[in-house]
């Protein structure tokens, strides 16, 4: 009878692991084996704009997910799928074209630093005296740098009277992004709080 005490103990203890397991395994969710497929689909193949991603927790083992979502790749849409097993990725398939040109991210670090040499530029003019209006005539993003700070509502209605019609919009990061059209121009307005923050040259990919 003296070794019933310590076994029965030991069997609550090996009870209490298997327990405790599976709680630890559901801190792993839906949205981390997102992340995890996102982070790998952006270094494989290099796309920037993922979009609509939804994961499915399948119940054939552990920690297993089928996640798919959307690439935005030069205007138009591929879609992209991935498998997490144990909180690993173990299959990840995108067939659709990789960018040609910048990414959004790189497009925003370009804009901010054109509205910066622009404003730097209108300071200088304004010292010697000179006009701070744009004299280009080759359209596009750089004519349109005097927006940037202007409210969004007041901006759209300056884009139209400028000839520019609005094609497409998407929001992310607190931002939202707006296409407009003009000619064999397309280009992207960043607002954020209201305000316009950005507005760069993109392909007429972007534009459809």
């Amino acid at each position: 009878m003296s070794s019933t005490h310590p076994r029965s103990a030991y069997s609550r203890l090996l009870l209490a692991l298997a327990l405790a397991a599976p709680g630890a395994a559901f801190a792993y969710t839906e949205k981390d084996a997102i992340n995890d497929c996102e982070s790998h689909i952006r270094s494989e193949y290099k796309i920037t704009d993922l979009r609509d991603a939804n994961a499915e927790r399948l119940n054939d083992v552990a920690l297993h997910f089928k996640v798919q979502g959307i690439a935005k790749v030069d205007g138009d849409k591929h879609p992209w799928t991935c498998e997490v097993k144990n909180r690993h990725v173990v299959a990840a398939e995108y067939s659709g074209p990789k960018p040609k040109g910048l990414g959004t991210a790189e497009k925003l670090a370009i804009g901010a630093a054109a509205v910066v040499a622009g404003a730097v530029a209108v300071t200088e003019a304004n010292k010697h005296g000179g006009s701070s209006q744009t004299t280009s005539g080759t359209g596009g993003a750089k004519d349109l740098q005097d927006l940037v700070g202007a409210r969004a509502s007041g901006g759209e209605q300056e884009l139209q009277q400028r000839g520019y019609k609005y094609a497409q919009g998407s929001k992310g990061g607190g931002s939202s992004y707006t296409n407009w059209r003009k000619g064999e121009h397309c280009v992207t307005v960043r607002t954020t709080n209201g305000h316009y923050v950005s507005i760069v040259d993109v392909t007429m990919l972007d534009c459809k």
